[in-house]
């Protein structure tokens, strides 16, 4: 297979939210000469969002499929980084990848296990990400290969907000169950690597899942680790699995999508999920030359913005 180096990256705004994976994705992109990098930005997002020293392709806000076409031109992937809002909608940013005759799609997965039924089940917007795996099989025979990357829980992001139930400035975290379990986690610099060795490595990795982590770790390492640089303990409420699930699933049955976005944790803090990827023995960390992060390292990041 050609090298892919004309890139293509949706969703890179800075505008809006706390994830960015985007902009992430973009300076990885930048920083390595192999690559030209462009990215498709709605109109009505502000030139100041926009990530600096690339060309950008506006589109209109619905990304109308025609001008998708013309913006994926001459592209040899097209990377999505898009939020929730668009699940669903993907269909359209195939199909003009399609048309526009781009050769590798990486859609917006970067969560868990989506090849795990288990995880698939437990929560409608994973399911969404699952069938969008299973669209993108069916057009493999127009010429258009995808890769699927696994990566985990950002972890700096969940400790950074407290969807990991912690509380940083005060000192406070939530544990569930025995805080045993050991679950992969990512950064968003590793994700963004993990982006570079997909594209890079054409041929391995076409129509295939593939699984990055930084580490391995339990919510007991995590606050022994947050303690142990902060000089203090911290101070513990226990819950378990079932009262989270079960106010989740109230959540979800009631239109509250963000509350019922614990169920993601229901797919990450416990076995089952495979939420383990080094213990499920997929790590593509090598193959693509993501290296291995230090807990310590990461959290010190974290604590210190």
């Amino acid at each position: 297979m050609a090298p892919l180096k004309n890139v293509v990256v949706v969703g890179a705004s800075k505008s809006g939210g706390f994830v960015h994976l985007g902009s992430y994705i973009v300076e990885a992109l930048k920083a390595d000469p192999e690559f030209t990098v462009t990215v498709v930005s709605r109109k009505s997002t502000p030139s100041s969002a926009h990530p600096d020293g690339v060309r950008v392709v506006q589109v209109d806000d619905g990304y109308p499929p025609e001008e998708l076409e013309r913006a994926f031109a001459g592209q040899d992937a097209v990377v999505m980084a898009t939020s929730f809002q668009v699940f669903g909608q993907e269909g359209k940013f195939v199909e003009a990848a399609i048309k526009a005759g781009v050769k590798r799609f990486i859609p917006s997965e970067y969560a868990g296990d989506t090849a795990n039924a288990k995880t698939v089940s437990i929560f409608p917007l994973i399911g969404l990400r699952a069938q969008h795996i299973e669209d993108l099989k069916t057009k493999e025979s127009t010429g258009l290969t995808w890769t699927a990357i696994c990566t985990g829980l950002f972890v700096d992001v969940a400790l950074q907000s407290g969807f990991l139930g912690f509380d940083l400035k005060g000192q406070k975290a939530t544990v569930w169950d025995d805080g045993k379990y050991k679950f992969s986690g990512t950064t968003r610099e590793n994700v963004a690597r993990a982006v570079l060795g997909v594209l890079k490595n054409p041929e391995i990795t076409a129509n295939q899942h593939v699984y990055v982590s930084s580490f391995e770790a339990s919510l007991n390492d995590l606050v022994a680790t947050a303690e142990k640089i902060q000089d203090s303990r911290y101070s513990i409420l226990h819950t378990s699995t079932e009262t989270e699930a079960e106010a989740a699933r109230n959540a979800l049955a009631s239109g509250n999508f963000m509350a019922a976005s614990k169920l993601l944790l229901v797919a990450t803090l416990n076995p089952g999920y495979g939420s383990n990827f080094a213990e499920e023995g997929h790590l593509w960390n090598d193959k693509l030359g993501v290296p291995r992060e230090n807990l310590t390292d990461v959290v010190a990041r974290v604590i210190q913005s």
